[in-house]
């Protein structure tokens, strides 16, 4: 069986419309500039980065998380754009979940070189360079 290489869509367009983002590459690039500029572990969870996009695109959480789950797990890890940073300890919910704790991520240096290559960031994308 073939394996798939991860294909980063920051950059992918309509083919009928040249200048509008698929909704794959607003969804990737949302990831991005949102771990680019977020500091705080817990507002870099997966739901975190849901509610982010969600509340900047006027739409619910709920329907845009399996799409950031499947980017992160499936495309930006595997890519080396973004990496696991560590775990959050729960204090609620299923006891696996508490003892494992929640995943939060960074950018890798790639992802942070990929970010500062999006509009999304403004003025600040010469600031994460150099930092």
């Amino acid at each position: 069986m073939r394996h798939k290489t991860p294909h980063i869509a920051i950059f992918d367009t309509f083919k009928t419309k040249k200048n509008k983002f698929t909704g794959e590459a607003k969804r990737q690039r949302g990831i991005i500039s949102h771990l680019a500029v977020e500091k705080n572990p817990e507002l870099k969870t997966r739901t975190a980065i849901a509610h982010a996009i969600a509340k900047s695109n006027g739409i619910l959480w709920q329907n845009i998380y399996s799409g950031i789950f499947k980017d992160l797990d499936e495309v930006l890890i595997p890519s080396g754009v973004v990496k696991e940073a560590g775990r959050l300890p729960l204090r609620r919910g299923p006891k696996a979940l508490q003892l494992e704790g929640v995943p939060f991520y960074e950018l890798t240096e790639t992802g942070i070189l990929v970010a500062s290559s999006i509009e999304e960031l403004g003025n600040i994308r010469m600031t994460i360079l150099e930092s």
